[in-house]
């Protein structure tokens, strides 16, 4: 749910207040303290990784769950489970600072804050000419929200008001298609409170967030299906972690063992872990062409 078009951030369209106070804060202030120790025999799989801190995996979090959510110094998410063991793997400890998606990318390449920010990151040629990727993850897909399992865009065709937050990729698309009745808001909560109040029919969202969000509901979330109308349904987004573009060696040392979690099993289990399904992952020949 991340960047839309280029404009498309991560994944989610809102990031709550005190997440970016609190990143506004971080300008100017001490490293953040490592929220996990490594043993002192822990032998990395690869030698003379560097990092801002030396020891340290500095990584941003924005609030975006089932990605990413911080809560002080320490951070959830499927994401934040697949950071934890790159981090474990070249024997570095975690330290965890809050970003937001206005300013995620100038914590690395400008500020040198954070060697690495989560949340869901579409990969994009805009985006590389400012950092690097590593290998990419998952797909993001268009979500329907119904009670009724509406799963192709046709079927919300003159069903009446469809909520999506304002900047997705499949906006100016439905626009066309949907008119007045698409009805846009700023994120994800703001629709899941006019669908539970019956004033919108169905909403539109990413589908991991949209997962998370409707888990304890009466709505069901369906990925959209290929309608040659929405672009998004026939060339899916991929997400990545952005990262140090001059720090190649670290970001060629994680793309290697995210790799090596997608062939051995490791990143399935870390999404089923999030009720997220394994046919969100990227393929490995799709991944090998992906933006580095």
């Amino acid at each position: 749910m991340n960047t839309s078009t280029s404009f498309r951030r991560g994944t989610r369209m809102t990031v709550t207040a005190a997440a970016a106070a609190a990143a506004l804060a971080l300008t100017g202030c001490a490293a953040a303290a490592p929220t996990s120790t490594v043993s002192a025999d822990c032998t990395p799989v690869d030698d003379g990784l560097t990092t801002f801190t030396e020891g340290v995996l500095t990584v941003g979090v924005p609030e975006n769950p089932p990605y990413t959510t911080l809560d002080g110094t320490d951070a959830s998410g499927f994401e934040i489970d697949i950071v934890e063991k790159l981090a474990e793997a070249e024997c570095l400890s975690v330290a965890y600072v809050p970003i937001t998606y206005a300013n995620g990318i100038a914590m690395i390449n400008n500020q040198k804050r954070t060697d690495i920010i989560t949340g869901g990151w579409y990969v994009t040629a805009e985006r590389a000419e400012q950092v690097g990727f590593t290998t990419p993850t998952i797909y993001d897909q268009m979500a329907i929200i119904s009670k009724d399992g509406i799963d192709t865009v046709a079927g919300l065709e003159g069903i009446g008001g469809v909520g999506s937050g304002t900047g997705f990729s499949w906006q100016d698309d439905l626009t066309r298609i949907l008119g007045g009745d698409l009805k846009l808001y700023p994120g994800t909560t703001e629709i899941k409170q006019d669908l539970e109040a019956g004033r919108i029919a169905a909403g539109l969202d990413g589908y991991a967030v949209a997962v998370y969000a409707y888990q304890d509901t009466d709505f069901t979330v369906k990925a959209a299906q290929v309608d040659d109308r929405v672009a998004i349904t026939t060339d899916m987004p991929i997400t990545a972690f952005p990262i140090d573009k001059a720090n190649q060696d670290l970001s060629d040392a994680f793309s290697a063992l995210i790799d090596q979690y997608r062939e051995d099993g490791t990143l399935a289990e870390i999404l089923a872990a999030h009720d997220l399904a394994a046919e969100l992952i990227i393929p490995a020949d799709k991944a090998a062409d992906s933006l580095r």
